[in-house]
């Protein structure tokens, strides 16, 4: 199947549009005529309601990792100026493999960007009440391991009455530039419900193991679940959105040469990691 530009999944009252050539992001996702996520303002990637985060995310220190006693550099662009940010995957057209009434999977080819060559996955699963988005990374050198890195990044509709709701004890603070320097202990994601306004100027990484996060608003609770090492949230006070970024390793961990088992791939191996979003009205 070659690309097109827009798939439409369905099932039940939930609606789905994905945009294969804008990175392979989600457009829309609404559920009886409600906004789950914020549908796209515009035709860019960054304007879109999901992008992945692959092959790694947040950003990396200069562009600079170092494996196995090799520098290697990761490609630099404005967004996260001087940081290498969020991985090439969404700034890429992906290739449709496969798309039926419900479900789609979607397939890039790494570039020159990230110094390995890879190959990644994603499948949607559209729900009446839900949604999963499954991402597959393949390291297709012939002999090196590579680092891998996996996560969502969404966008909420933000309104003075959403609420966030996660259990997380420790929050990465950053640096001038943005970049995640130092762990500490907190006490704002305990488990109960969060006002938006607490959370406002947030642009920090959260420890929470395979985090559960539950969005409140007016019109939709959404949760948010999935694989990983916690989620990244973003709130600027500027605007009518919110994000909740589960990912599958801390910002920077790859930059400080911070390895967990679940971050190296060997050459020739596959690894997946599943996100869901539950809603309701």
């Amino acid at each position: 199947m070659n690309d097109q530009t827009q798939l439409h999944l369905a099932k039940g009252d939930a609606l789905c549009r994905i945009a294969p050539a804008l990175g392979g992001s989600i457009m829309a996702l609404d559920c009886g005529g409600v906004a789950v996520l914020r549908r796209a303002v515009g035709d860019k990637p960054i304007d879109m309601a999901c992008f992945p985060l692959v092959p790694f995310a947040n950003r990396i220190d200069q562009g600079r990792i170092t494996l196995n006693g090799t520098d290697h550099a990761v490609a630099v662009y404005n967004l996260g100026a001087p940081h290498a940010i969020h991985g090439d995957g969404w700034r890429r057209p992906w290739t449709v493999e496969e798309a039926g009434p419900d479900h789609a999977r979607l397939r890039l080819d790494g570039s020159a960007d990230w110094p390995w060559p890879y190959r990644a996955w994603q499948s949607f699963t559209l729900e009446e009440d839900g949604l999963w988005v499954e991402i597959t990374i393949e390291n297709r050198h012939e002999s090196e391991a590579m680092p891998a890195g996996f996560g969502l990044h969404p966008y909420f509709p933000r309104s003075p009455q959403s609420t966030v709701a996660a259990e997380a004890g420790v929050m990465w603070f950053n640096d001038p530039t943005g970049l995640a320097v130092c762990p500490q202990e907190s006490g704002l994601f305990s488990g109960a419900p969060v006002g938006i306004e607490a959370l406002e100027g947030l642009d920090n990484f959260f420890v929470a193991p395979d985090p559960r996060i539950v969005i409140g608003g007016p019109d939709m609770t959404v949760t948010l679940s999935g694989q990983g090492a916690g989620f990244h949230f973003y709130c600027p006070g500027d605007h009518d959105y919110f994000c909740v970024e589960p990912v599958s390793h801390a910002p920077n961990s790859f930059g400080r040469g911070e390895w967990g088992a679940q971050d190296i791939l060997p050459a020739g191996e596959r690894r997946s990691q599943c996100y869901h979003f539950a809603f309701q009205a």
